[in-house]
């Protein structure tokens, strides 16, 4: 304390890899299915602290608007009591902006059953993307920044900033490097600059 005014609690940061694999199946043109499986992994040390496994089904209604339902489970893997089992939704409105841009504005319902208790957050995230050629390939950069409102704390408790791109490597395979800056803000700061792998199967 200086002066009568009390320490400010300092800043956790933290460096972290995520690795995820995806499985899709299209039923159709415009409905598929999901199967997903992701670690949290501390960078340095590469030891996994956090998983989590789910399955979700998207249908594309129209070409300016899709919808999601899903499940999560997710749990502790360094012996803390961390679990989750999660129910979500997505609505996901799109708009065609010039020079070929596509600007996707999402909005995702959690219903959290926690070692904690029940809690619902709702997040708000604005993406832009375009395809890139070059020759016969084609890849395609994005960036967005999201929100979250956690009823656990009555507040806005996280802000996230992603940068990435999406990299056919084949037909049915597609591999999706990103980096994330995360900021929780809610209960302390904690900050995490993420590295993201995200390998895409489609069957």
């Amino acid at each position: 304390m200086i002066s009568g005014v009390p320490a400010q609690a300092q800043p956790t940061y933290n460096n972290e890899f995520w690795p995820e694999i995806q499985l899709h199946h299209w039923f159709s043109p415009h409905t598929q299915m999901i199967l997903m499986g992701q670690t949290n992994r501390e960078l340095d040390s590469g030891s996994a602290y956090q998983g989590q496994f789910g399955v979700t089904g998207e249908h594309r209604f129209a070409d300016w608007f899709s919808g999601r339902i899903g499940y999560r489970h997710g749990n502790a893997l360094d012996g803390g009591p961390f679990y989750e089992n999660r129910l979500l939704t997505e609505q996901t409105f799109r708009m065609r902006l010039p020079s070929e841009v596509i600007a996707d504005f999402r909005t995702r319902e959690d219903f959290r059953w926690l070692n904690t208790g029940y809690s619902m957050r709702f997040r708000e995230r604005i993406q832009v993307q375009r395809d890139v050629a070059i020759g016969t390939y084609t890849f395609t950069p994005y960036g967005s920044t999201e929100v979250y409102y956690d009823t656990r704390y009555g507040q806005f408790s996280r802000y996230r900033l992603t940068v990435g791109g999406t990299f056919p490597l084949f037909k049915s395979i597609a591999f999706e490097p990103y980096l994330t800056h995360q900021v929780d803000f809610a209960s302390g700061t904690t900050i995490t600059d993420a590295l993201g792998l995200t390998l895409h199967i489609t069957f």
